[in-house]
């Protein structure tokens, strides 16, 4: 008897309906590499099923993006929902604009399926999202059929995502961390994760290893900590994986996926909690060492880099 092939479970984003693999490879630490290692794991992720590849107009500059344009040549770019974060920190109408007209230029692509602000992590963000004209863009930019969807992202505390949410536009999509720490510490699974649902965007999980601290907790494993981040009502978790190896593994456990039962749910944020507490391990959200330098710079947490020559 011949089998048919397996494939990843595809679930709603949120209201829209629009289909997502449970899975999505986040290709910025995989822009660090080959370019050669870049394109085989794109492609070998969409032939095995993940269909949500998220990029950003800063990651290494635009080599990201245009490489990511190259794996997606041949016809691999129909078969993808691409997520497209905007990286304009002062929010304004005129960068966003600009910079989603090189993405879709690096991209070789006239549309981005989901077009998400990057690192919505600053006190100020929501008024500048507001005021300064980037909202505008990307509702003009959904209009012209430049974007299908409009969301944003961060990672530093569920009252900024609340706050954004709470002045009412109609987001079609939110990403937030998600892991067994996050339930301990200013958790966007308690706080932020019902709101979106109740207001009916996509949950999109990131962060699942919690930054890599989650290999530091005795009795959680890595895949026990993406199976956690599946097992909550998510459209897709995007993951960071630099290899084919690690592609290869997380795609053993999401496909033919298992959730966990809720007490399975709870004995993992029991683990995690010895340390989760005061926030010491999700180091995204209690210090600036994983914030770009370009929204440091934008909201005058540091001094622009000096321009060589």
């Amino acid at each position: 008897m011949i089998r048919p092939p397996v494939v990843l479970e595809q679930r709603p984003l949120g209201r829209s309906g629009h289909p997502t693999s449970i899975l999505g490879l986040g290709t910025h630490r995989l822009g660090q590499g080959s370019q050669k290692e870049f394109v085989r794991v794109v492609r070998e992720a969409i032939d095995k099923g993940v269909s949500v590849i998220e990029t950003a107009h800063e990651y290494d500059d635009g080599r990201t993006e245009r490489w990511l344009g190259l794996a997606l040549a041949d016809g691999y770019r129909q078969r993808v929902t691409l997520v497209a974060q905007c990286c304009a920190h002062l929010r304004d109408y005129k960068t966003a604009m600009h910079q989603l007209d090189e993405t879709l230029a690096r991209l070789k692509t006239d549309r981005v399926d989901l077009w998400t602000f990057h690192e919505v992590i600053y006190d100020n963000d929501v008024e500048w999202i507001y005021d300064h004209g980037g909202l505008d863009a990307m509702q003009e930019a959904r209009e012209q059929g430049k974007v299908r969807f409009i969301g944003f992202g961060g990672h530093k505390s569920p009252h900024i995502h609340l706050k954004l949410l709470q002045r009412g536009f109609a987001w079609d999509a939110v990403l937030m961390p998600l892991n067994p720490l996050d339930a301990s510490f200013r958790s966007f699974e308690k706080q932020v994760l019902p709101e979106t649902i109740r207001r009916g965007a996509a949950v999109v999980g990131i962060k699942s290893l919690a930054g890599g601290a989650l290999q530091h907790v005795k009795g959680i494993k890595p895949e026990e900590a993406l199976r956690y981040c599946l097992s909550l009502p998510v459209s897709t978790v995007i993951c960071g994986m630099e290899s084919t190896a690690v592609l290869r593994k997380n795609l053993k456990l999401a496909t033919n996926f298992q959730a966990f039962h809720a007490g399975d749910m709870d004995a993992l944020r029991q683990k995690a909690r010895t340390i989760a507490g005061d926030g010491r391990a999700e180091r995204y959200k209690t210090t600036q060492e994983q914030d770009l330098l370009a929204g440091q710079v934008a909201h005058g947490f540091a001094a622009p880099p000096k321009k060589r020559g």
